[in-house]
């Protein structure tokens, strides 16, 4: 395949786009049997996880993918999403159960935290605007559901988990930059902000014609562009 970087082997960019399509519509890990297991549904969660993130993103929200980055330390938040006087604290359920007081508990404890450390030592006309949302494939018992509204949670409830998306480009100098793909280490950890040249793709492809780079085939190129970038 002939690309602004150069020929990328058309066998390469296929076997990429497999995967990502695999992932897209299943999870993680091409297995020739979908089990319902432990694991499983962890790689299910963070799926949903970087879905809702991405809807955020989508938004111009600089997001934090907390809880695939620290695990069970993760305070309760699984997303902090910023924008401009603005954090948003999130927790995902994939469930098919109604989400349950408890949740919503754990929840505002986090924000709670969060906004505590936030602000401590800010004056109070500087200080950032500060939501809890609680985001869910399923629904929400009668109960929890005033709960949340009596302790300031928003609820975005029936949010099912769709295709998207997924590959993420992020400008680094002069318009090129690097893409990742959801399998890919790093990609949890990427700073990505469509407001500073983050932009979305659907397939390898479309990353590799829009001349942005891919890690595994340009680390000496991206290794130029970051050079470059420091001395700007």
């Amino acid at each position: 395949m002939q690309t602004p970087l150069g020929e990328v082997p058309d066998d390469d960019v296929a076997a990429l786009e497999y995967r990502l399509w695999w992932y897209l519509r299943y999870g993680n890990q091409p297995t020739g049997i979908l089990r319902e297991t432990a694991v499983a549904k962890i790689d299910y969660g963070a799926q949903y996880e970087r879905f809702v993130g991405h809807l955020f993103e989508e938004k111009g929200f600089r997001v934090r993918y907390n809880g695939l980055r620290e695990g069970m330390n993760d305070g309760g938040i699984d997303l902090i999403a910023r924008a401009p006087r603005k954090i948003r604290l999130i927790q995902c359920k994939r469930w098919n159960r109604p989400v349950d007081c408890d949740t919503i508990s754990r929840l505002h404890g986090g924000v709670e935290r969060f906004a505590w450390n936030e602000r401590k030592d800010k004056p109070a006309k500087s200080r950032t605007h500060i939501l809890g949302v609680l985001v869910t494939s399923g629904g929400v018992e009668p109960e929890a559901k005033e709960l949340a509204e009596h302790l300031g949670i928003f609820m975005m409830k029936n949010l099912v988990y769709q295709s998207y998306p997924a590959v993420k480009a992020q400008e680094i100098v002069d318009g090129k930059g690097r893409f990742l793909l959801p399998f890919n280490s790093g990609y949890d950890k990427m700073e990505f902000c469509i407001s500073k040249g983050g932009r979305f793709f659907g397939t390898v492809r479309e990353a590799l014609i829009h001349g942005f780079y891919y890690p595994p085939y340009h680390q000496e190129l991206l290794a130029k562009l970051y050079r470059r970038k420091k001395r700007l």
